[in-house]
């Protein structure tokens, strides 16, 4: 499947928008880098990173994208930036 960046873009604020509008303000999600073929968000929040709920706000977020867009994503990289905030790089599959 082929998307432009603007498209992705918008794709991506539509799924952002509804992921924090179901888990604010335990978890909330911000765009990073939006590409045709990956995006990269910031989760922030009062959940627990070493607890293992973090791993559902990832999948969470997967599962909205499909939702919404009918794209599914596969996560990538993860990075922990804070006791509470971490990045994702979520590739199109």
């Amino acid at each position: 499947m082929s998307t432009s960046k603007a498209d992705m873009l918008t794709k991506t604020q539509k799924a952002v928008t509804f992921f924090n509008r179901l888990r604010s303000p335990e978890a909330i999600a911000k765009i990073v880098i939006v590409l045709p073929e990956a995006i990269t968000i910031a989760f922030s929040g009062s959940f627990c990173y070493e607890c293992g709920g973090v791993f559902e706000y990832i999948e969470d977020f997967a599962k909205d994208f499909k939702v919404i867009n009918n794209i599914e994503l596969r996560a990538g990289n993860t990075k922990k930036n804070s006791p509470r905030a971490f990045e994702v790089t979520y590739f199109i599959k």
